[in-house]
C-alpha cells in the first residue's frame, strides 16, 4: 500500500514538470524562450524596457529566407527598415514637423534609444546631456556664464520633430517665457529686439557666453551695434560750449555702489560707508538708465525721472 502511493506521489510530482515548465521571463512571449538561450542578458530586467518586448522578438525581427540562425551571420533582419518599423507602433504624425532631428530623418532611432531596455528613462542610450554631446560638440556648452537649463535640452527642445525652428518648443519669445516671466518683457514700452526674428538670441546666446546675462558680445559694444549714435553720450546730456558729456562706461554706477553702511565704531550714533565684498557694485552702461527688454516708462527707463536715480537732488 504504501509503496503504490509512493508510486502515485511520483507519478503526479513528474506530471508536474511536464504540465507546468518554468517559462522565461514574463516580460516576453513565451515562444521567446528559444532567443533567450543564447541573448541572455535580455534576462536582466533594466529601469526601462521597451513595451515592444512583450509582443515577442518577432514582432520586430525575421529569419532570412535560405540562411540558418544563429549559424549564419545576417540570417536575421528586421521587419522592416527603421524608422518605418517604429512607426508601426509610434504615430509617425509626432515625428513630422517644420524641423525634424537629423537622427529621424535618418532613420537612427537607436542611435537615441536602445531597442530593447536600457537603464535610464525612456530607454535611452545614456542620459542627458551626455547623450546628446554624442553629437553635438560638448565645447560649445562650456562657458564662463551657462543657461540654466543646460542639461535639461529637452526642456527648450524637441527630441524628434517640431513646428518650431532649432526643434524648439515653440518660437522665440514663446519658449523662453515657459521660465522668464512673461510679464516684464510686456510692458508698455517694449525695446524692439524682443519681437525681432531671432528675438532673445539676437542679443542673449541661448546655451553659454563668456559674458555676463549670456550675451552674445560685451553690453556696451552690443548696444551700440544697433545704436551707433549713441556711443558718446551727448544723447544724455550736451551744454553748449562744453566738451564735457554723459559717461557710458568706466565709471562705477552711483545707482549701484558696492558699498554698505556699518556702526562707526568711534561714533556710535553714526554710520561708515565701507565696500560690501558681496555686492561688489558695477560700471555704468546702458542698462543703468535703459531696461533692456521693456518698461512702464518712455525710452524703456526704469522709472519716472530718471536721473534722481543717481543726481539725489536732481
Amino acid at each position: 500500500m504504501i509503496i503504490t502511493r509512493l508510486r502515485l506521489f511520483l507519478l503526479l510530482l513528474s506530471m508536474t514538470f511536464i504540465v507546468f515548465p518554468v517559462l522565461a521571463d514574463p516580460a516576453f512571449s513565451a515562444d521567446d524562450s528559444q532567443c533567450l538561450t543564447c541573448h541572455v542578458k535580455m534576462k536582466e530586467r533594466a529601469k526601462s524596457v521597451h513595451a515592444a518586448i512583450a509582443l515577442g522578438c518577432s514582432s520586430c525581427h525575421a529569419a532570412v529566407e535560405g540562411k540558418t540562425h544563429p549559424g549564419q551571420k545576417g540570417s536575421i533582419k528586421l521587419t522592416q527598415p527603421m524608422p518605418g518599423l517604429c512607426y508601426t507602433c509610434h504615430d509617425e504624425s509626432k515625428f513630422k514637423g517644420k524641423s525634424v532631428h537629423t537622427p529621424i530623418t535618418s532613420g537612427m532611432c537607436t542611435g537615441c534609444h536602445d531597442p530593447h531596455q536600457s537603464n535610464y528613462s525612456k530607454i535611452l542610450l545614456a542620459d542627458m546631456p551626455g547623450l546628446c554631446y554624442n553629437c553635438h560638440d560638448e565645447n560649445k556648452f562650456k562657458g564662463k556664464y551657462g543657461h540654466a537649463t543646460i542639461g535639461m535640452c529637452t526642456g527648450c527642445h524637441a527630441p524628434h520633430a517640431s513646428n518650431a525652428s532649432k526643434l524648439l518648443g515653440s518660437e522665440m519669445p514663446e519658449v523662453c517665457y515657459t521660465c522668464h516671466e512673461k510679464a516684464k518683457f510686456t510692458k508698455k514700452s517694449v525695446h524692439a529686439v524682443v519681437s525681432m526674428p531671432g528675438g532673445c538670441t539676437l542679443c542673449h546666446t541661448p546655451h553659454v557666453s563668456d559674458d555676463k546675462a549670456m550675451l552674445v558680445q560685451p553690453l556696451f559694444e552690443l548696444c551700440t551695434s544697433c545704436h551707433a549714435n549713441k556711443s558718446d553720450g551727448r544723447h544724455i546730456v550736451s551744454l553748449p560750449g562744453k566738451k564735457k558729456i554723459h559717461p557710458l562706461q568706466g565709471v562705477k554706477d552711483p545707482a549701484f555702489p558696492g558699498t554698505k553702511k556699518i556702526p562707526d565704531p568711534f561714533a556710535p550714533t553714526k554710520t561708515l560707508e565701507v565696500p560690501d565684498p558681496e555686492n561688489p557694485g558695477r560700471q555704468m552702461n546702458c542698462v543703468t538708465c535703459h531696461n533692456p527688454h521693456s518698461s512702464d516708462f518712455a525710452k524703456l527707463f526704469p522709472q519716472g525721472n530718471i536721473c534722481a536715480r543717481c543726481h539725489k537732488f536732481y
